[in-house]
């Protein structure tokens, strides 16, 4: 073999290193069932805010509130960003962080609330 295609295979070996090291850090869409399940591994949670009990900020940068998943499971979440104004009206709510089975929480580094009236048309 040339020196030329003992290098390509280097590149290419190390180019598929790389890919398969990031897929597995990735985060995945799952439920609160599944994120307790893998501990350690980074879930996206699709669900809504329990609106009965209320959101609390007890210091900057931390959120805690109750949230449901798509199967109904309740799970009080720890977001550790701040939120916008009116957070406590999102009709649906996806968070990114990874789950506590020892503590029965989970620890959000990401959210992204969805308010769909703001899309209506004004009447």
């Amino acid at each position: 073999m040339k020196k030329v295609e003992i290098a390509l295979i280097i590149v290419v070996a190390i180019t598929i290193g790389i890919i398969f090291s990031y897929s597995n850090g990735a985060s995945r869409y799952g439920n609160f069932t599944e994120a307790f399940a893998s501990t350690g591994k980074t879930f996206k949670i699709i669900g809504t805010l329990n609106k009965e009990i209320p959101v609390e900020t007890p210091q900057a940068n931390l959120v805690i509130f109750n949230m449901f998943d798509k199967q109904g499971k309740e799970v009080k979440v720890y977001l550790n960003e701040t939120v916008q104004e009116h957070f406590n009206r999102s009709d649906q709510v996806v968070i990114t962080g990874k789950a506590d089975p020892d503590k029965n929480v989970f620890f959000a580094t990401e959210h992204q609330a969805k308010c769909p009236s703001k899309y209506n048309d004004e009447k």
